[in-house]
């Protein structure tokens, strides 16, 4: 049986804007391609073979770009009308998912290509609930802190006071099915959003064991200006030879 994917899209990419105003970010070009392209291309890579797509905001565009297969993996979709949170947006995954292990990546990010199958290798190690990418910051206050030993997550805080240097949650992960019970759990932050690393607490505070797998090479986040350009200073590290988007 393949892999399944889940990756969450629908976001309006507020910082990118007037940008995003016409175009969903994960559709904005880089190296002459769709940014979503590069991920999808990894995630394959992974040995992913059907991929849930989150869409929201201008998510007629990406179903029309990306259609029903994309490097020979099925696609599908799934719509976030109210944007409330990530812990609401991976709930919609829990009939795709069903009783299987997935991968999920948040729709901005973009690592090395190492990295994909490298969290899979990880988790089917037995002896954890969920596998999580985190990259070292000098200052995490705009992330999800994490806090380690050794390998094992024990605390993970979203957006803490800052600046404050420390291991981001990284937005790349393999998850047993049992997230969704911990996700339905989840109460609103001070945000007023629904938080996936809630759900992380949720699941620590349960006793479920959480591993981290620091992130090898380039990890690219397509959320600021500065941050496209940046990946497109780096466009030609994200190419890995195929070309069927």
């Amino acid at each position: 049986m393949g892999r399944k994917g889940v990756i969450l899209a629908a976001g309006k990419g507020t910082r990118l804007r007037p940008l995003t105003e016409k175009v969903p970010k994960p559709l904005i070009e880089v190296g002459g391609r769709p940014y979503l392209a590069y991920l999808l291309e990894r995630f394959r890579f992974a040995g992913c073979d059907e991929v849930l797509l989150i869409i929201g905001h201008l998510g007629e565009q990406i179903i029309r770009r990306c259609g029903r297969e994309a490097f020979g993996m099925k696609l599908r979709y799934s719509w976030q009308f109210v944007q409330d949170g990530t812990a609401k947006a991976l709930l919609l995954a829990e009939d795709f998912v069903g009783s299987e292990p997935f991968m999920l990546s948040w729709g901005d990010i973009v690592a090395a290509p190492e990295n994909y199958p490298a969290l899979w290798e990880r988790y089917e190690k037995g002896d954890c609930t969920m596998v999580m990418q985190v990259n070292w910051m000098e200052d995490v206050s705009a992330g999800a802190d994490v806090t380690l030993e050794g390998e094992k997550v024990v605390d993970i805080v979203e957006k803490p006071p800052g600046p404050k240097p420390g291991w981001n949650q990284s937005g790349v992960f393999v998850i047993s099915p049992k997230i969704f019970h911990y996700l339905k759990q989840v109460q609103p932050s001070p945000r007023g959003e629904y938080e996936f690393a809630d759900a992380v607490k949720l699941m620590l505070q349960a006793g479920e064991k959480i591993v981290a797998v620091p992130v090898k090479g380039y990890r690219f986040e397509l959320g600021t200006w500065d941050q496209l350009r940046e990946i497109e200073r780096n466009a030609s590290l994200l190419a890995m030879g195929t070309k069927s988007d």
